[in-house]
C-alpha cells in the first residue's frame, strides 16, 4: 500500500534516512531520526503541517494505519527512506515523498505594528475567541485568568506567576530573569507537549512577529532561545522537538497563518485562522495562541490584557 505526502516539512531529510517509531496517536505518529535524536511527525490533518512534519492525504485514516498489524506495528518499528520513499520493516506500507511541497515554517521578517488599530482590533477579536473556547471546553488553562492571581483552574493558578515574571523580563529585555520564568513553566501541565511548553512556543513566535530589525530585541531571542534550548531537557521528547523549531524561529501552519490573519485584521480571515488555530489537539492549540497573544503584545503598552 502507497501513501503519498500532501506536504512535508523543510527540516525533513529529503531523500535518505533511517528512523524508529518513536510514538503512535490516534492522529499521528513520531519517528526518531537514527544517529540524530530528532522527530519527524507523520499527521493526517487538513488544516496545518509542521516543520518537522510529514502530512498524508486527510483520506487516508491514520487510526487505520496505526492499529492494523499489517501495516504499521509498534513503538520501536524501523523505518527507512531511500531516494524519497519511506518504508517500514515487516509492512507492505510505503510513502512516497517525493512530490510534495514544503513547508518552511517562517514567519514574516517586517516587524508587525502592534500599534495600528487594525492590528489591536484583530488581537482583541483573538483574546475574546480563545477565552471564550477555553471557558466552554473546561480547559486547565484559561488565558484571561492568568492575569488574576489566584484565580482559576488549579493549572492556571501555577502558571500565572511565571507568566507574569517573564513578562516583565521580557519587557525590560533581561534574558537571564526571563530563563528563570521559563524553568518555572517547562514541563508544567498534563498531556504530549505540556501547556508551558505549548505558551513558550507561541510567546517565541509573538516575539519573532513583533522584533522587526531591532538589535536589542534580536539578541533578546537569541538569548532567551539558548537558554529553552538547555531548558528543554527538562520535558519530554515531543514537546522538545516543537520548542527546538520555535527556537530556531519555526513554527506550524496554523500559527503562522494566524499571525499573518491577525497582521491583516481581515475578518472572515481571521475568523477561520482562530478556528484552525485553537482546534489543534486537545489543548494544545489554545496554549500555543496565548502564548502568541502574549508573545505580541509584551513589547506594546497599548493593549490590554483585561480584554476577555
Amino acid at each position: 500500500m502507497q501513501l503519498h505526502a500532501a506536504c512535508i516539512g523543510s527540516t525533513v531529510p529529503r531523500d535518505n534516512f533511517n528512523a524508529t517509531i518513536q510514538s503512535v496517536f490516534d492522529s499521528s505518529l513520531n519517528l526518531r531520526l537514527a544517529h540524530e535524536g530528532r522527530l519527524i511527525t507523520i499527521l493526517i490533518s487538513d488544516h496545518y503541517d509542521l516543520p518537522q512534519g510529514i502530512r498524508l492525504d486527510k483520506r487516508i485514516p491514520l487510526p487505520y494505519l496505526t492499529t492494523s498489524a499489517s501495516l504499521i506495528a509498534n513503538v520501536g518499528l524501523r523505518a527507512a527512506c531511500r531516494i524519497g520513499i519511506l518504508r517500514f520493516d515487516s509492512s507492505p506500507l510505503t510513502i512516497d515523498l517525493r512530490c510534495a511541497p514544503i513547508w518552511e515554517g517562517r514567519l514574516s521578517l517586517s516587524a508587525m505594528d502592534m500599534q495600528s488599530p487594525v492590528v489591536e482590533r484583530a488581537w482583541s477579536i483573538t483574546w475574546q475567541a480563545l477565552n471564550r473556547q477555553q471557558r466552554l471546553k473546561g480547559t486547565d488553562l484559561i488565558a484571561g485568568d492568568l492575569f488574576q492571581l489566584d484565580t482559576g483552574p488549579l493549572l492556571t493558578r501555577k502558571l500565572s506567576q511565571p507568566i507574569l515574571q517573564l513578562i516583565a523580563a521580557t519587557e525590560r529585555l533581561d534574558a537571564r530573569a526571563a530563563k528563570e520564568a521559563a524553568q518555572k513553566m517547562i514541563g508544567l501541565g498534563p498531556g504530549v507537549t505540556p501547556s508551558g511548553d505549548d505558551i513558550l512556543i507561541g510567546f517565541l513566535a509573538g516575539l519573532h512577529s513583533t522584533a522587526g530589525n531591532e538589535p536589542e530585541r534580536l539578541a533578546f531571542i537569541q538569548s532567551f532561545g539558548e537558554a529553552l534550548s538547555n531548558l528543554s531537557k527538562e520535558t519530554n521528547e515531543i514537546s522538545r522537538t516543537y520548542l527546538y523549531h520555535a527556537i530556531h524561529g519555526q513554527f506550524s501552519s496554523s500559527i503562522v497563518s494566524l499571525i499573518d490573519a491577525v497582521r491583516d485584521g481581515e475578518e472572515e480571515r481571521l475568523l477561520s485562522a482562530v478556528k484552525d488555530a485553537l482546534r489543534v489537539g486537545h489543548s494544545s492549540g489554545m496554549d500555543s495562541v496565548t502564548g502568541l497573544l502574549i508573545g505580541l503584545r509584551v513589547w506594546n503598552k497599548g493593549i490590554s490584557y483585561a480584554q476577555r
